[in-house]
């Protein structure tokens, strides 16, 4: 998330609790990656945010824990996930409201890592569903013409036309199609997290960051 983009949505925060508006009453409130390999980054929130989760839950259209987990890269399945969060405060009636789901990551880190633009990475992701494209190592020259003739850039090209790594389509698309009145909170806000927006803006699917829990 660029600073600016942040700073407001921040902004955004403040002034709907100087209101006492909840920014998350009514909405599908999506946690990412607040799991025990990344505590150290969010240890000085942790007790506020299990406090959040607790009062407000009932409030939420939707709560989705996002992690990941041993059907991808972490080392718990979800059922210890469930434990390690009880065991630090979340209380065990979340959840029969929760859902859960193992994300996995790196889907579109190459690109992210690398600095291009996320606009081009958004138009990327698009292009490759419309052409039914899963794997970017599976793009034709064909491809790689009409995406510079329609979004104008070559840098995103450059990058991935002869890799040996990739930009792959995840079953995360699938997950979030669905999603609405989406609000995202965890991280890493230039990781994980950026991932999960990055997908979102490749579906036109508008959001807000509770930015209080984010690392």
């Amino acid at each position: 998330m660029k600073k600016q983009e942040l700073l407001l949505k921040e902004e955004i925060n403040r002034i709907n609790e100087m209101a006492g508006r909840n920014p998350t009453t009514g909405k599908h409130l999506v946690v990412i990656d607040i799991q025990p390999e990344y505590q150290g980054d969010f240890n000085d929130w942790w007790y506020d945010f299990a406090k959040y989760i607790n009062n407000n839950y009932k409030r939420m259209a939707r709560l989705t824990f996002m992690f990941n987990g041993s059907n991808t890269v972490g080392e718990m399945d979800q059922n210890q996930y469930m434990d390690w969060l009880i065991e630090n405060g979340i209380k065990e009636d979340v959840f029969e409201y929760a859902d859960f789901f193992d994300k996995g990551y790196a889907f579109f880190r190459y690109c992210i890592d690398n600095r291009i633009e996320e606009d081009q990475i958004v138009n990327l992701v698009k292009f490759m569903i419309e052409k039914n494209v899963n794997d970017s190592r599976d793009i034709t020259e064909e491809f790689w013409n009409e995406f510079v003739e329609k979004y104008g850039s070559q840098q995103v090209r450059e990058l991935v036309e002869l890799s040996d790594d990739c930009v792959n389509i995840p079953d995360l698309m699938d997950e979030i199609r669905p999603y609405g009145n989406i609000v995202l909170c965890g991280g890493g806000v230039n990781e994980c997290m950026k991932e999960v927006e990055i997908a979102l803006k490749a579906l036109n699917k508008p959001y807000n960051v509770l930015t209080q829990f984010t690392y």
